[in-house]
């Protein structure tokens, strides 16, 4: 009888490690460019709309439900909504975070309180026009005035927190007026003032916004 070959039977695939190489590169490149495009956020859905707004491609509903921020360098913590974006200030103690799509955001404002300076003149201060007490601050911002200001105290934990809800105005360059609506909430320790803010834009506002808004706020804590 003819002999067969030895030849293995499947030649070509020994091209397949190759291949298989690429694969796993590929695998492990794709969620490192994908964490670079959005600063300060892990949740993939949020990493992922990034990409698809980028390519004007629809985006997916973004993550329910709220992270929290508790990082031992700041003096306070807070709860936020999980899609939000975080960026640290690097020019002034504090934080921002905000959604990208709609422009929802949230600000604290750390900074030295004067003695013998109104708290809810400063906070409200803080909240719309913050950086203003260094120079930091060019754009149009118009706080209200104080006696549009709904404020209210509390103690929690030990500390007395002062929360306002206020509208505010922003002048574009172009000269559009663009409302805001704001929650926010006081706390002074040891001389310094933290402010949180959460807003909203007045013509996107609604009552699921403002769940959102109050949430953020009542759970911000000072340490």
């Amino acid at each position: 009888m003819p002999q067969r070959s030895a030849e293995p039977a499947d030649q070509p695939a020994a091209s397949a490690p190759q291949a298989g190489r690429r694969t796993v590169l590929h695998s492990f490149a794709a969620p490192l460019f994908l964490a670079a495009l959005t600063y300060g956020s892990d949740d993939p859905t949020t990493i992922l709309n990034s990409v698809l707004a980028g390519y004007g491609l629809p985006k997916l509903p973004g993550s329910s439900g709220y992270k929290a921020l508790d990082d031992f360098e700041q003096d306070f913590t807070l709860e936020y909504p999980r899609g939000w974006v975080v960026r640290p200030n690097s020019l002034r103690g504090g934080v921002y975070i905000s959604d990208y799509n709609t422009a929802d955001k949230l600000t604290v404002e750390v900074q030295a309180l004067d003695p013998g300076a109104d708290l809810v003149e400063a906070a409200v201060t803080a909240a719309v026009v913050p950086g203003a007490s260094s120079g930091q601050q060019r754009d149009k911002l118009l706080p209200p005035p104080l006696s549009k200001v709904k404020s209210r105290t509390a103690e929690l934990d030990g500390r007395e927190y002062t929360y306002l809800e206020f509208s505010s105005d922003t002048i574009t360059r172009s000269g559009y007026n663009v409302r805001r609506r704001n929650f926010a909430a006081a706390c002074v320790k040891k001389g310094t003032l933290f402010v949180i803010n959460a807003s909203a834009r007045s013509d996107q506002y609604d009552t699921a916004k403002e769940e959102v808004l109050r949430h953020v706020v009542e759970s911000f804590r000072v340490r």
